[in-house]
Parts: C-alpha cells; structure tokens; sequence
C-alpha cells in the first residue's frame, strides 16, 4: 500500500502497449440546474499502436476517483504541475482504449491564504470524465500532459459486474496532523489518524466493493482547510482505483473541497454559476449549542468588542452590519449537492455540512446567543435546496433505479455527543425527514457523531416495523450512523452532549424529550442499534437486484494488521415473495389441509445443515424463536406480521446476540455454541441452551424475559450437565429441563472423556438445578438387564457414560427422554429427579416390513430381508393424551457414532462381492448393487450377533405411557418410503443437499428426524419431519392404536440440490387460538436451506370410508420402479432368501432377546408387537420399582 502524503506519479516503463489510440473530446457545459461538469469520452475504433510510454518527470498529486454519472463511467480529480495547459486521460482495457480531455484550471484561492497549510499554490485542477465504461471490466489508465505524446503512471479501475455490486460506507475519516488523539482509541500511538485510515480502505478493497460513499469531514481542519491533511487523506492507494463519493461535512466547508473532487450532476449554485438553481442561506448560527465558536455560521453577529477591534477571523472582519461574512463558507455550504446512478441505486449526496441558526427557545433570551431568538427559515431554505435536488435526481433517472439511497453529513437519528445539537433539531424541525418521506428514500447515511446507530425504520418519525434486521417491503426509510472510520476520535452515547439544555430535542424513547432525559441514559425514540468500541468502523452494502445486504465491522487488533469485526447485520428485501405457494398433496381429501403461507429467510444456507435447527413461539407476543446454529445468534420471527398474500409471505426477523447477552452475565462460562430454544407456556419466559466451549464442561440454560417487540431481556443462567443439547420447558411453566447429551467428542482413545449423560431438571421457583443421572445402572447385573432387554450399549462402558440423552417430552410430574444411540426411551421423575426406568424404543423388522437400501437402480424397490433389522434410534419425542392416558411419538431417525478416530457404521458395497455383517445377504441374493451402510455391532452389547442393523426406523411410533411403563401400539413402517415414492419419484431417497434420486437409499432413507402433535378441530396430529428427502408427514393419532396417514406437505425446490424449505430439523406446532389470524398453524425449520416454513392447518374433507389418502391410480405410470405403495416384490427362491416377501424361518430365533424373565428386585413388562401390515417390531423395557 502506498502511504505517501502527497502521491506523485515519476514512472519508468520497459515495454510500449500496443492498443487503440483514443479520441480526444473537449469539455462541455452540464445540463441545466446542473453545474459545469469535465469533459466527456470516446471509444476509438481505430487499431493503430499508442505512443510509446516514456518515463514520466512531473507530478500526479491528489489523485481520485469519483463515480460518474451512471456507472458506465467514472471521474477523476487530480493536482497537476503549474503551468499545465492541457491533460488527458487514457483507459485501457482488452476491448481497446477510452480517451477523454481534461478540464485544467487554476486552484481557488482561499478567503485567507496561510502559506504554512496552503502549500499547493501554482499547482492546477484537472477534472475529466470517462464515459463507455464495460461492465466487469478491468481497466488500466494513465495521464499524459502532451497530448498523448508520453503517459504518465498506471493505475487500475474495474467495473462492477451485471448481477450486482458492492459499496462501502464510511464516515469521518477527518484527518488531522496536530499529533493530539482519541486516548480511548484503536490506536493511540498514531499521532495523525492516517494508519486507520488506510487500513479501513484496504479492508474495503478486500471486501470487494465498487464503491465508497462517505458522510463527509475528509479532513480536520475547517478553517479553509490544510494541505498535508489532504495528502494523508488521498494517501491510500485505493484512492486511485476505487470510486469515492464524498459529502460535505462541517470541517469540508472550503474551496480545498470543490478544488479535491469532480462531483457528477452536482447541482448549480445562484451567485457561482450561471443560472444557478441552489439558493445560498446565510446561517447566522453562534452559540446555540456552547461557546461563542466563529466556526459554525456564514453569517454571524460579531460581538461588540470585536466590531470596535475590527477582529479577523479566517481573514474576514466585521462588516458594516456588524457581521462576519464567510462567503467561502456559505458557497461551500450549497455546493456538494450532486448525485448519480449506479446500477440499480440512485444516490443523492446532500450538503448539510451547515450551522442553520434560530429555532432556539432555550436560548432565546440570552443575549451572547443572538441567532437563537431567529425563526427556523435558514433551515427550512436549505431542505427547499434538498427537496430540489431530490426532485432533479428522480425526474432524471425516473424508471431507472429500484432503490434510493441518500448521504450527507449530520446525521439525525444519531445517540451521542450530538444528538441534542440545535442544528441539528433545526434540520429536524424543518422537515429534512419529511422529504426523505416525500421520496421514498430507503436507506440515509450520515455521520458527524463518531459512533455507529442505527434507525428502526421510521415514517413520519413514528417506527413504523418492529425491531428487525430481516426486512421485507418496509414502508420507510432506515439511517444509518457511520462512526469514525479512521481512529480520529469517538464520543460516548450518555457521556456529554453539545447542547446541555435543549428541552425538546431528541425525542426519547422513555416518552420524554430533551438534553436532560438523554444524559440520563435514556435513547432516542428512533434507535434501534448502537455501537461504541472505540476503532475505525465502515459497513460493506451488497446489492444483489431487489435485496440489500449490509454488515458493518469495527477494526480490531493490531494496526499493521487489524481483523474486521462485525457489530451488525441486516437485509433489506423489495417486491419480492417465496414464491407460489406449496400445497398438503391430499389437500381436499384428506382431513387436514396444509398451505404454506410464510417463510423465513436466513440469507445463507449451508449442506452440511446448522443453520435454522430448532423454532419455538411465542405465544402471547406472536414472535417465533430459531437458532440459528452458523451466526450463533437466536432469530426472532414476526410471525404476528404474517401477511394474507398470494404467493408465500416472507418474514421479517431479528438477531439476537445472545452469546453476548451470556457472556456478559456469566462470568467464568467459557461460551461454546447455543443448541435449543423454549418459549415458556404463559410466554414470559425464553430459555436456550448453551454448550461450553470445553467438549466436558458443563453447559447452562440461560432464561430471558420475553418483550413485546420480539426482544429478550437477560434474567437468569442455570448450570447444566455436559453438552445440553435440548431445553424444554414442563406445561405448568414450574421446571426447564434440559437433555445433556455428554458425547465423547475426542473418541474413545486413552485419555478421552466420555461425560456422563443427564438430564438436568431447574426448579424455577427456588431456583436450584439437579442432574438426573444413569449411574444405578452401573453395576454389572442392572447393565446386563438393560442390553438382556435389547438397548444397546458400548461394551465396556457404564451406561452412566454411555447413554445420551438427546431429546425430551415432558408432562408435569414426568419426562420421558430419548436415549438415541442406546435405541431407548428412558422415564424421570421430576420430583425426585431420578430415572425410574430404562425402555427399548423396538426395531423395525425388515424381514416382513419391506425397505429400499439400493441406492444405485434409481427406483422405489422395496425388499424384505430375513437377517435385516432397522435400529429405531429416536430423535425427537412428543407427548399427548388420548381418553385420559398419555402417549408417546418417536421420529426414528437413527444415529451413528463418530468422535475422534471412531466410527461405528461399516460400509458394504455388494458390487463389489462384499456381504452384509452376518454374511446372510449378499449381491447373488439379494440383487443390491451399491454400498449399504450397516450398524457395526461388534463394539456393542444388547444385540443378536446373527443379525444385520441398519440406523433408524425410517419410521414414527407410537407408545402407550402408563404405570405399566411403555408399550407401542403403532409404527408407521415402510409408509414414509411408500409415500415419497409416490409423492416426489424423481427424488425419492434423495439428500438434503444433493436431489439425485436413491442418494440415501443405503444409509437411513427418508431419515426421521422431528415430531410434533397438535390439535386441530376434533382431531390429534402427528407432524413428522423428514430431514433428508424434505417435508412433513402428516398423520391421525386421535386414537393410537388405529393411527393413520393424512397429508404431506413438502416446499423444497427440487430444481436445485438446495432451494426452498431443505431439512426440517425442528417443528413447532401452534394451536389456533394462540395465533394472530385464528388459523393453526406449523413451524418447520430447515437447517440447510437456512428457512422456517409456516404451514396452515385447516380442517379439510375427511376421507370416505374405505378410502385411503394418497391412494393413486393403480395405471398411474409416475411411479418409480412400477410399484405401489405398501406392495411387495415377488418372493425369491427359497425360504431363507432375502427379498422373499416373509420371515425368514429363522427370523424367531434372530430376533432381538425380549428378556421375558422375571429380575429381582425390579418389575419389568414387555410388550411382543409383530403387525406385519405395519412391521411393529419386538420391544422391550424395564422399569425400577425402588425409584
């Protein structure tokens, strides 16, 4: 990087460039209304060879880009040595060259000439304009001052692509050279500011943008400004290869500023240029905010001992009326109103870099305040000013811009040292808002206040959206506070203010106004977000057509090589939708009726998942709650805001730090990643999970208290055992549980921890926190009884260890936890917290339930196999009561091991000879082709060794809960794969991030990962989520043991591998009378498109009697592999075959051990279960009597 104070351009180049030799095109006037503008370009179609670059002597100073006025073109400004009379300037690029004339004009002379900071005397102006810029073009361009005889440097410009571009945004840079600096500062030790300067422009060159917009005060002197500080600000090398569009600021008031920079369509001025539109306003402002300053108006009372010393100031003295007349001041104020079309965004640049005096009751009577008792017309003339530059800029490119974005200097939606300034309230008062308003102005960037805020959006100065950083068509306009982007110096929100007694300004949000309130720690009414960290900050907008992306960083760390964080993040979305709606598939006949109304939209997707994992909602503040496990943060959704549309609403949200909101509350917690939310039943309460950063530390649960406006507000933290990876709340709102799941992350090797797995139960009324733990079951006898009843442990291992807890239902008194891997339900008793019993969730017996584990014939071709068993290994559980007794409904989803150098899966692939574990089924009988991925069961006791497993059920289930223990009554067996085959048969078994058909056929299928039960009408549901395929099945569990399919409902976008509502990986279920519209509705959230899909539950028409939902046309050709659904293939040879369509004969005594035998001590139940129709498998449990 290039950090010289004053750029010069003395270059040797070795080799000529052979390109087209440019046209040169002299100067021409502006359109009116608008000033003088340089010349414009060329594009040669001629191809003979440029002249031969010779080595360059004289000085390039100051050079800058400014962007053009659209942006096929670009400006630039820059110093050339005295004496010149002509320059051009010359783009290259591969298509050929661009050449345009310079304007060259001597420098304006300040109003008081101090040589000691005016060192450029003789030098020229040259300002030109390049038209015919390419889109994503790389250009190289040079200067000659003879004609093209010899050229001068070699600096680059690309052009922004046409799917959009970047910008960055900055704001008081103001760099100075009086070695005095901010002690509260990024860096100190930088006695000029010029360090953070240069490196936040390097970082925006690495960010990629096309464009830097600033909000003014390049530099710090205003007393018609300072040399030096203008070469330290044009010192970065990215000056010369970025475009930067300035404003002018308060310290910018000076001829120095017009002489820097070549503004496109910048408005004329009356008294500068002929037939000047902008009216220049003398602004007697003096004192209004503190002290006698004669920096602030252009128009000022001198007081009467200067008048009788004739005192000067800046060079001028009092005229006969008593007046400081800085005319430079006042023609700087009016100009700097330009602006320009980029892309798709118009930009205004607005000038209120000045001091509009009057409007001041507070002050009115004191008489060293003279401006103070004056009406508020200076104000109001200067936004006549900006009402007519706005209307210039719309009638100019009207039909051309889809956004509309404005930047000027003070900002008025700011939280610090100037948030109470008279000025400022003037502006305000004289409806400098109103015209943001007028005009649809989306977003405004000011600055003056070195601190970053920003707005909720606002109209009519009312908030009119909720707290949001998702926003979709909001009716407003949104300001942003750029703070101090080079380490000059920053100001504290609450600290000190300019104005100590102004009364009614700002309005705060406590529902007072003025000085007073503020400093008490009060905000403005307008802000939404703040920030003050003390270093150089900027923000980075991507626009990408009708969305905006923004994210905005402070720099940290070290100066010679600072990181970029980001302190916020939002979106902003127009005129868009999620599309048409995606419909149950048996809507209208079935009796439940599903349309999917609304989305969410995180902006980011991920194929490994992670990123929208589980939702829950709130039900008396309509706000919905997702982690969001890539940012770490916890999204509140305004579902309440749900719009009654024709295509899918797309929904607003809001992230929430609430890493931060931890770490700042618990001291010592060493913060990992968040896993789960729960919303309290009354709705007052939010609790998430929160893993330590240490894989064997325990975790905590921290709870909010839930705000009407979606926000949380820290409460308490509970510690927890290790790795909780689920919280939930009991109906009765008394107790938070939490499910440690305790994984050994680092495997199994010597010296590894395997943490014990618990369940954590938090009494919330005395607040204490106890761990259910399994350790009575580590002695060898209870062990033995527990994989006697087919739960499955590591052998060796204490199931105290082993065994983890992944998912609870809770009831109020009892909870009933999945122990996936262990395929086991277990039962705790919230009054002791202790575990009473220990349950086999049951297996899915693929001798008679038929399953497709081909992966590579691309068909539905469902198969029996003797020897193969499906391991359920629930994930998810819900809890629901049918005529007075409670029930259970598992999603098997299935789940392997693999931490470290371990894995418990063994891949099989049958095309190449290989068998299955047992040997019994092999490519000859079987006919499979491709890799089957198989439980490996050799580490593990609780398992029949004669015997193949798959992971997961592909399956739910339901189980009876009583004092008996827990018995299934139904499983839902080979129904999922049925009904997707026919559903979606160009996808059938595909994954979730790769749509290819059969994908997942020899690993889990479907693979079951979520569920959830609800009411609607007369009727219970089940609502299971399909993680793989996509989806939600949908199925009637009013009476449980006759439970039966009804709908599905499925918005992926199968046109790419991930588009639409990819992996449901939580559901949530809202009864009706706890929504906004009266409807019922279900959440979804999809951890790899990064969505949460809102469906609507309406009561639909049942189905006639002897009808099944989904029952297609026997002639219907769509079906993968000729199949119907629930059919099965024609038995092979011989009994003992896989694929024959019944049990093996041996099937009985392959079968897991149900362990019928009485224990002692103990009163255990086992419920034998084998409906081939739904292929209920063996299941097995144990209880204890002593707890």
């Amino acid at each position: 990087m290039k950090n010289s104070w004053k750029r010069t351009a003395a270059f040797t180049l070795a080799a000529a460039m052979i390109c087209a030799q440019g046209i040169l095109v002299s100067a021409e006037p502006g359109p009116a209304g608008l000033a003088g503008t340089a010349g414009s370009a060329g594009m040669s179609g001629s191809e003979t060879a440029a002249p031969e670059v010779k080595n360059g002597t004289a000085d390039i100073s100051y050079l800058t880009l400014q962007p053009g006025e659209t942006e096929a073109s670009v400006n630039l400004n820059w110093y050339a040595p005295a004496g010149t009379e002509r320059a051009v300037v010359k783009f290259s690029s591969a298509a050929g060259e661009i050449t345009a004339e310079a304007s060259v004009s001597a420098l304006t002379a300040p109003t008081k000439l101090d040589t000691g900071k005016y060192t450029d005397t003789g030098l020229m102006v040259c300002k030109a304009s390049v038209d015919g810029l390419e889109p994503e073009t790389a250009y190289t361009y040079q200067i000659s001052y003879d004609g093209g005889a010899s050229w001068l440097g070699g600096y680059t410009y690309t052009t922004a692509g046409t799917d959009g571009f970047r910008f960055g945004f900055t704001s008081d840079p103001q760099i100075k050279e009086d070695q005095s600096n901010d002690d509260q500062g990024w860096n100190p030790a930088d006695g000029t500011n010029q360090t953070g300067w240069a490196s936040m422009m390097e970082k925006l060159t690495e960010e990629g943008v096309n464009l830097v917009v600033s909000a003014g005060d390049q530099v710090e002197d205003q007393s018609w400004g300072k040399s030096s500080e203008y070469a330290a600000f044009f010192a970065p090398e990215e000056m010369a290869s970025v475009a930067y569009a300035p404003a002018v600021g308060n310290h910018d008031r000076h001829y120095m500023f017009a002489d820097h920079f070549n503004l496109p369509n910048e408005m004329s001025v009356a008294g500068m240029d002929e037939d000047g539109v902008l009216e220049q306003v003398k602004t007697t402002f003096r004192g209004q905010n503190n002290g006698t300053s004669q920096s602030h108006g252009n128009y000022i009372q001198a007081t009467a001992d200067e008048i009788a010393g004739n005192s000067e100031s800046n060079g001028v003295t009092p005229n006969a009326e008593g007046q400081y007349d800085f005319t430079e001041r006042r023609e700087m104020e009016t100009k700097g109103n330009y602006y320009y079309l980029y892309d798709n965004v118009l930009f205004v640049t607005l000038n209120t870099g000045a001091y509009p005096g009057g409007n001041d009751g507070e002050n009115a009577g004191n008489a060293s305040v003279p401006s103070a008792s004056k009406d508020n017309s200076e104000a109001e003339a200067m936004v006549e000013n900006f009402r007519t530059t706005m209307n210039a800029a719309v009638s100019e490119y009207a039909g051309q811009y889809d956004w509309l974005i404005v930047t000027h200097h003070k900002s008025t939606q700011t939280v610090a040292k100037h948030a109470a300034d008279s000025d400022i309230e003037n502006y305000v008062d004289a409806g400098f808002e109103q015209v943001m308003d007028e005009f649809d102005v989306d977003f405004v960037l000011g600055g003056h206040d070195h601190v970053y805020s920003r707005s909720y959006v606002l109209k009519n100065g009312e908030r009119n959206a909720e707290r949001l950083d998702t926003f979709h068509d909001p009716d407003g306009t949104i300001y942003l506070t750029g703070n101090c982007c080079s380490d000059m110096q920053y100001y504290t929100p609450f600290a000190s203010l300019d104005k100590t007694n102004n009364a009614d300004y700002p309005r705060l949000a406590n529902g007072e106004t003025g000085s007073a309130e503020y400093l008490a720690g009060n905000l403005p009414y307008g802000n939404q977000e703040w920030n003050q960290e003390y270093s150089p900050s900027y923000a980075v907008f991507d626009v990408k057509g009708n969305k905006i992306s923004v994210n905005v960083y402070n720099l940290a760390g070290d100066s010679a090589d600072p990181d970029s964080e980001l302190i916020d993040s939002f979106s902003v979305a127009k005129n868009a939708d999620g599309g048409e709606k995606t419909t149950g598939e048996e809507n209208g006949k079935a009796s439940l009726d599903l349309i999917q109304d609304a989305r969410y939209d995180a902006g980011m997707s991920n194929a490994d998942g992670g990123v929208m994992e589980i939702v829950d909602y709130n039900t008396e503040t309509g706000w919905a709650y997702a982690v969001n496990g890539q940012t770490g943060n916890l999204t509140a959704i305004a579902l309440k805001d749900m719009a009654d549309s024709e295509n899918v609403d797309l929904l607003d949200g809001n992230d929430i730090d609430v890493k931060s909101l931890v770490e700042e509350n618990c001291e010592g917690f060493a913060y990992g990643d968040m896993t789960s939310v729960a919303v309290s039943a009354d709705g007052s309460k939010l609790a998430v999970a929160v893993q330590a950063a240490g894989y064997a530390d325990n975790g905590r649960v921290a709870v909010f208290t839930c705000n009407e406006d979606g926000t949380l507000t820290f409460a308490e933290a509970y510690e927890t055992g290790v790795q909780p990876d689920m919280v939930t709340f009991t109906p009765d709102d008394t107790k938070i549980l939490t499910a440690n799941e305790g994984e050994p992350r680092e495997g199994y090797a010597d010296g590894a921890a395997d943490p014990a797995g618990t369940v954590t139960v938090i009494n919330i009324e005395d607040g204490t926190a106890v761990n259910a733990d399994f350790t009575a079951y580590d002695s060898a006898k209870e062990r033995k009884e527990l994989t006697d009843a087919g739960i499955i442990l590591k052998k060796g291992a204490d199931p105290s260890e082993d065994l983890e807890p992944e998912y609870i239902a809770a009831g109020n008194d009892t909870a009933y936890v999945t122990l996936q891997e262990a395929n086991a339900i277990a039962v705790i008793d919230l009054d002791s917290a202790e575990v009473t019993g220990i349950y086999s969730a049951g297996y899915e017996d693929h001798s008679k339930v038929a399953v497709d584990i081909d992966k590579k014939d691309e068909a539905y071709d469902p198969k029996t196999y003797g020897s193969l068993r499906g391991i359920r290994m629930p994930d998810s559980i819900a809890l629901y009561s049918a005529d007075g007794v409670d029930y259970l409904v598992t999603a098997n989803e299935g789940d392997s091991r693999e931490w470290g150098d371990y894995l418990n899966e063994t891949e099989r692939n049958f095309k190449d000879g290989e068998t299955s574990p047992s040997g019994k089924i092999t490519a000859e009988n079987s006919g499979l082709t491709g890799k089957v991925v198989f439980f490996d069961s050799s580490d593990y006791d609780g398992l029949d060794e004669g015997l193949d497993y798959l992971f997961g059920g592909r399956s739910f289930t339901v189980y009876r809960a009583d004092e008996n223990g827990i018995t299934e009554v139904y499983d839902s067996g080979s129904e999922f794969e049925e009904k997707t085959a026919v559903y979606v048969p160009e996808n059938f078994n595909c994954s979730n991030d790769d749509k290819t058909m059969d994908d997942r056929s020899g690993k889990k299928g479907p693979e079951v990962e979520s569920v959830t039960v609800g009411t609607v009408g007369e009727k219970t549901y089940a609502f299971v989520g399909l993680e793989r395929v996509g989806g939600v099945m949908v199925y009637d569990i009013t009476e449980p043991e006759q439970s039966s399919f009804v709908n599905y409902i499925n918005s992926r976008d199968f046109s790419q591998d991930i588009a639409g509502d990819d992996s449901p990986e939580g559901l949530c279920f809202i009864p009706a009378v706890d929504s906004a519209d009266g409807n019922a509705y279900l959440l979804a959230s999809c951890e790899v498109s990064g969505t949460v899909a809102a469906y609507r539950l309406t009561e639909g028409t049942a189905q006639e009697p002897g009808g099944q939902p989904g029952e297609e046309d026997p002639d219907d050709t769509h079906k993968p592999g000729g199949q119907e659904p629930g059919g099965s293939q024609e038995p092979g040879e011989g009994q003992d075959q896989p694929g024959s369509g019944e049990a093996d004969k041996d099937a009985g005594k392959d079968a897991p051990k149900t362990g019928d035998q009485n224990f002692a001590g103990v009163c255990c139940m086992f419920v034998f279960a084998a409906a081939a129709a739904t292929g209920m498998a063996v299941m097995a449990g144990r209880r204890r009597s002593d707890r």
